[in-house]
């Protein structure tokens, strides 16, 4: 008997999400989304094994409910400003999830509920946060002390043009966090917050065959619930970008620009990011067929059998030639669909709400997550150092 996933949201990560799962014949799929042009073409693409629906409103919970209802499992893909309530949404209809929504609230206050309807739900589980914690709490299980996790994220066109230098490749709104939110780090067992794109440092890495560009990291607040769920010390995330960005958009939110409340303009009222977001997205929209890369490197330092250990582990993946589908949508959803299955098919039956670094205490569920990374062409490097 088929599995009736719904997929909540058809942009860029959703729609390769409910392609992905349509492909198995093993699931129904229903993907939502208020862009009727968007939903038929996704259901063009999949032959017609994708059922549409465009009427659910996500700034509703009781509409998202009722949505859900029935489903075997719920796939989130909706804007982080809306996944909070999302995610309460779709335990209230005791429906299984797996999720990507960015949102800045602690997703882990729906736990206990969720635990109570029995529902199973992992969040973050993109890139980074996502495949790259998955492999953090897998390491970290593996040593016997962990000292230090850091680790480098980035999606950026592998031709690289001003002003911007970068390419949506994920929700706007979820972009324009990452240059206002403030970061916390953990050193020393002491969680911090220091400000967004602070910590700036030129890097270099060496992939075997790959060519990567200079770049520059700062701080962001991708470690979330890294911080208090590992037993490291030392917690850090680095996102990267082409050199000069940080001191270029930290100009921004210092002038207003990314603000939300509305100001006055000549008599009209406009909201600084709504003009922002007018002006600048055009100029980072990913054009057809344009190259983009994803990359994260992720070294988690400790002890096993009284040696000293790094753990290191890279993926390197760009747009697929064949499909189509931008990097930064496979790299983050196929995460999500894999953990997705998991809990689907029993593996990763876990009630509660949960970080997907828990998935790294389930070495047979790592094992599977990183084997159908590999089916879908994406490759991790991994080696194991003694220092």
């Amino acid at each position: 008997m088929k599995k009736k996933v719904t997929v909540l949201g058809n942009g860029l990560v959703g729609s390769v999400m409910a392609l992905d799962l349509a492909e198995d014949e093993g699931y129904e799929v229903t993907v939502c989304d208020r862009d009727e042009a968007g939903l038929g073409r996704t259901k063009e693409r999949s032959r017609g094994k994708v059922d549409t629906r465009s009427d659910v409103d996500f700034t509703s919970p009781d509409s998202i409910t009722e949505a859900v209802r029935g489903q075997d499992l719920c796939i989130g893909a909706v804007p982080g400003f809306l996944g909070y309530p999302m995610v309460g949404a779709v335990i209230r209809a005791g429906v299984d999830l797996s999720d990507i929504s960015f949102m800045g609230e602690d997703y882990r206050e729906w736990d206990g509920q969720a635990r109570a309807a029995g529902v199973t739900a992992f969040e973050d589980v993109g890139v980074a946060p996502g495949s790259s914690s998955i492999l953090i709490g897998y390491a970290c299980d593996l040593l016997d002390q962990v000292e230090d996790v850091t680790y480098y994220v980035t999606g950026l066109p592998a031709d690289p043009k001003p002003p911007f230098d970068y390419k949506l490749v994920f929700s706007p709104d979820d972009l324009i966090e990452e240059y206002v939110r403030p970061a916390r780090t953990k050193r020393d067992g002491r969680i911090l917050t220091v400000s967004a794109l602070s910590g700036r440092k030129m890097l270099d890495f060496d992939l075997p065959g790959i060519k990567l560009p200079r770049m520059e990291g700062f701080f962001t607040d991708g470690s979330r619930t890294l911080l208090d769920t590992i037993p490291s010390p030392n917690v850090t995330e680095y996102t990267l970008r082409y050199p000069g960005t940080a001191e270029r958009m930290e100009f921004l939110p210092e002038i207003g620009l990314f603000g939300t409340e509305p100001v006055d303009v000549k008599g009209c009222k406009v909201v600084p990011r709504d003009l922002f977001g007018a002006l600048a997205y055009p100029k980072m929209r990913l054009e057809e067929g344009e190259n983009e890369f994803t990359f994260y490197h992720v070294e988690v330092t400790g002890r096993k059998d009284g040696k000293r250990l790094q753990y290191r582990y890279s993926l390197y993946d760009e747009r697929d030639g064949v499909t189509g589908y931008p990097s930064m949508s496979r790299t983050t959803g196929f995460p999500c669909v894999i953990v997705g299955r998991l809990v689907a098919e029993g593996v990763l039956k876990m009630p509660g709400v949960n970080p997907p670094e828990a998935v790294g205490k389930n070495h047979k569920a790592v094992e599977r997550f990183m084997e159908e990374l590999r089916k879908r062409n994406v490759v991790l490097h991994h080696s194991v150092v003694e220092l």
